[in-house]
């Protein structure tokens, strides 16, 4: 109820004129990855929905009018480039298939006219291998970013002088952010969203988008549960899944064999084949990667963060986030999710 009740609050304050809209200009090609573009799109209209006139979004493209994704799919009536109005509060370049990309920076001017825009924007962004454009542009030279991990080594082949990180799903440096493959747009997207109107807006948001959880930018490209599930047997794979939805009841070895019906010696030697886990690795593993979470997008108390998260005390809390980070929850919180 507190967060509905701030986002109202907000919603009034924008309303009355106090607040600017933020001009979003989302920037799609022919061949565009379509979801790059309807993840953030689908989380601004939302914003707009919660805290009215909190986002004014264009969706623009080198000649305007219709735009085909690479799945089929057609954004209507887009803006051109070169019309489109100023001032701009925050770019986002979408990324596409190698060749549709390549025509996008080489011969219809993407990068050009980013380069010509960045430096009166406040904030500038890429999904996926949208991050070409912008290292084409010159932006990310000197800059930490990312993209698609199985682009991230061509990316830091291509331009040496950007700082090409491999494994988070988006990197914010300064007024620079940059996503990793497609679904981490809508990721960043909400990032974004609570950077400018708060925790309490990017969440509502996400409840509405069906979306799991908000992901930081610590989280890994490489699902560990995704992982898991990729090698495992559909026994395994929904054992995996039971534990994911399950991390605060009782995941005992005898708890889990009981489940999938296999003694528990035979569950530990199954799963670590299938997985490369001992199940209770992979428990705490993924107990501490939810309380990680709820430190850095929540505010409750390490009590309550502990026993959603499955550990049985503090103290048990405190002695995994040591092993594991090196530091003590309230530090790694203080500190943004950055580990000391």
């Amino acid at each position: 109820m507190a967060g509905k009740d701030n986002i109202a609050a907000l919603s009034a304050t924008i309303g009355a004129g106090a607040v600017p809209a933020r001009h979003v200009v989302l920037v799609a090609f022919d061949g565009v990855e379509a979801i790059d573009v309807a993840g953030p799109a689908s989380a601004l209209s939302k914003a707009a929905e919660y805290v009215p006139g909190a986002y004014r979004l264009t969706i623009a493209s080198p000649s305007g009018g219709d735009v085909r994704t690479n799945a089929g799919l057609t954004i209507a009536a887009t803006q051109t480039l070169s019309t489109v109005a100023v001032p701009i509060d925050t770019l986002i370049v979408a990324g596409g298939d190698e060749p549709a990309l390549r025509a996008a920076i080489v011969e219809q001017g993407v990068s050009e006219w980013v380069a010509r825009m960045a430096p009166e924007v406040r904030r500038v962004a890429s999904v996926c291998t949208g991050a070409f454009a912008l290292a084409a542009a010159g932006i990310l030279d000197g800059r930490q970013c990312t993209t698609h991990r199985n682009a991230c080594a061509m990316l830091q082949s291509m331009f040496p002088k950007a700082h090409v990180l491999n494994d988070p799903i988006y990197v914010c440096d300064d007024g620079l952010w940059t996503s990793a493959g497609v679904t981490t747009g809508l990721d960043m997207t909400l990032g974004m969203i609570a950077a400018d109107l708060g925790q309490p807006v990017a969440i509502e948001i996400a409840r509405n988008l069906a979306v799991y959880m908000l992901r930081g930018s610590t989280e890994s490209q490489e699902s560990r549960t995704l992982a898991a599930q990729a090698r495992a047997t559909p026994r395994v794979r929904e054992l995996v899944a039971w534990i994911m939805n399950n991390l605060s009841g009782d995941l005992s070895v005898e708890s889990m064999a009981q489940r999938v019906l296999m003694s528990p010696r035979s569950l530990a030697r199954s799963f670590l084949a299938e997985t490369g886990s001992t199940p209770a690795a992979f428990v705490m593993r993924s107990r501490l990667e939810r309380a990680t979470t709820l430190l850095l997008q929540t505010d409750w108390p390490q009590e309550k963060i502990a026993s959603e998260s499955g550990f049985r005390s503090v103290d048990a809390l405190q002695r995994a986030f040591g092993r594991e980070k090196g530091c003590t929850p309230n530090l790694f919180r203080a500190n943004g999710g950055k580990s000391v």
